[in-house]
């Protein structure tokens, strides 16, 4: 498979977010970097305060200018589900998000299946949690971070803070580029784990390291 060439700075799975700073609202860009002076491919962060957004339609793209650079925003990666949640807009952005945007679809999941979505971009690398309830219609599950004093945790469950008392608790260690489960409940099914991220996630595992590469699903536990 050939390699991706980005154009110099480029952003994928962007969103304009808001910071306050000395009480004034300043408009920046969050995203994953690529070909940025500075970053590794695939570092997330944000970007220094915007100062103009152009539409090149040509290049299917937002041109961004921010304090110090000019950054590269493709339509088809923004970061759409947040975008929609950001206090700033973007132009013509009702149109681009009609023919670019295309959410993930898992209907084939089966009443026996539970899929960990997992990504580079998202914060813990939790991007979503699918599975069926007995009625055939899809879970609800609530997902937060437990920053801890050497590693970070990520815990899901299908009710508020359960802390184990549900039928599904998975809880994962947050290392760089890594996780590790240490709680594994799916409700007796199997699980399934998918990579649609950018970059390879490793998942440490006994005696070894099992790597996930972007696109990748694998059955992680068979019930």
């Amino acid at each position: 498979m050939a390699e991706t060439t980005y154009k110099l700075n480029t952003l994928r799975h962007w969103y304009l977010e808001e910071r306050i700073y000395d009480g004034k609202p300043y408009q920046f860009i969050r995203g994953q970097f690529f070909n940025r002076p500075g970053f590794f491919d695939g570092d997330t962060g944000r970007t220094s305060y915007i100062k103009s957004i152009t539409l090149n339609e040509a290049e299917n793209e937002y041109e961004i200018q921010t304090r110090n650079t000019l950054y590269h925003c493709s339509f088809d990666s923004c970061h759409f589900d947040l975008q929609d949640k950001s206090p700033y807009t973007l132009p013509e952005y009702d149109r681009i998000k009609k023919e670019y945007y295309h959410p993930d679809v898992y209907d084939e999941t089966s009443l026996k299946d539970m899929v960990l979505v997992l990504a580079d971009y998202e914060d813990f690398f939790f991007k979503k949690l699918v599975y069926r309830n007995e009625d055939g219609s899809f879970g609800n599950y609530c997902g937060w971070p437990h920053v801890g004093m050497f590693t970070d945790t990520y815990l899901i469950s299908e009710e508020p803070n359960s802390y184990g008392d549900g039928k599904i608790d998975i809880r994962y260690y947050v290392f760089d580029g890594a996780i590790e489960f240490y709680s594994m409940q799916t409700d007796n099914r199997n699980l399934w784990i998918e990579n649609k991220g950018e970059t390879p996630i490793t998942i440490e595992i006994p005696g070894g390291q099992l790597v996930l590469e972007p696109g990748e699903r694998i059955k992680y536990l068979e019930k």
